[in-house]
């Protein structure tokens, strides 16, 4: 018989996702060349791909390529690895965690998309795990999570509200997979991407146009963009502009030039167009991400 408080009837509440512990959060930059053989361990892992591309394998023969705005979840002790491509330093997230719940059965082999309202709740876990914990989040080496003290009022129950609230959206949202081509389309779509790609890799210097591209590689411009914008994301200009900021990126941390040179080494019209789209993909001027490198050159050596 349910309960009676001053003759109203409580509803209990339906509790569909519980996750009981998190055990890291994290948000990094991979060297572009970057491998990690794998590993496995008993609770959930999730990883994001904030930019770029990742190939991740979960055991045996499966090897899935994750493009900006996917994400995959490893279920309890599933082997699974990481590889970028060659290209670009992917930005990921990686959130693990445990939960028992029944629904969680969903996440198992599943490559998902993100949408906004889920994106809007990533960002919100993300800049309250930044504030609730001391440790950072961009190194992929920790293995404890040290809470800040005294800790942030409340934080921590938003962070496990948010990130319910996030698995319960991915759920709702009915599995929103990518739609996978035949073998013969997708092979076909990856070759002229790789020859596009290459074609813009060997010219980072000439200030390239679509119209360049379009013609060396014998596409149309819709054609080129919709190919790009599957494989990476973004237009075939912004990865582009993504690719300098790589080379840019690989410059400072081999300390091939100041930020002057560097800006004209790649074509880029002056050194405050060079910093303002450095500035724009990476969410601090050419300057700070020097900084940034010599205060991790340690760990930064075990990552290459």
């Amino acid at each position: 018989m349910e309960p009676k408080i001053n003759g109203f009837t409580p509803i209990t509440m339906d509790i569909a996702i519980d996750v009981t512990h998190f055990v890291t959060f994290h948000y990094f930059e991979y060297p572009h060349k970057f491998v990690f053989d794998g590993e496995k361990h008993d609770f959930w892992e999730l990883l994001y791909v904030d930019k770029g591309v990742v190939f991740v394998g979960t055991g045996g023969d499966d090897r899935h390529l994750l493009r900006q705005g996917q994400m995959i979840f490893h279920k309890p002790n599933e082997f699974h690895t990481v590889e970028c491509d060659g290209i670009i330093s992917p930005g990921l997230v990686v959130v693990s965690f445990v939960c028992n719940s029944e629904a969680m059965k969903f996440f198992e082999n599943r490559v998902l998309r993100i949408t906004q309202r889920t994106r809007s709740l990533m960002s919100a876990i993300i800049q309250e795990a930044k504030k609730c914990y001391v440790t950072d989040l961009a190194d992929p080496f920790f293995t404890k999570l040290e809470a800040r003290q005294p800790k942030p009022f409340g934080s921590e129950q938003l962070i496990k509200n948010y990130f319910e609230a996030f698995l319960i959206e991915l759920i709702l949202q009915g599995g929103r997979e990518e739609t996978i081509l035949g073998t013969t389309q997708a092979q076909d779509r990856r070759i002229r991407f790789e020859v596009a790609n290459a074609y813009l890799a060997n010219h980072l210097s000439d200030n390239i146009t679509l119209d360049d591209v379009c013609n060396h590689c014998s596409m149309s411009r819709s054609l080129a963009q919709q190919i790009f914008k599957y494989e990476t994301g973004s237009s075939v200009m912004q990865w582009y502009t993504r690719l300098r900021i790589e080379k840019a990126k690989q410059y400072i941390r081999e300390g091939k030039g100041n930020m002057t040179t560097i800006a004209y080494r790649l074509g880029f019209s002056s050194i405050h167009h060079f910093s303002r789209q450095f500035s724009k993909l990476e969410g601090k001027s050419p300057t700070e991400y020097a900084q940034s490198i010599t205060s991790l050159t340690n760990k930064d050596r075990i990552l290459l």
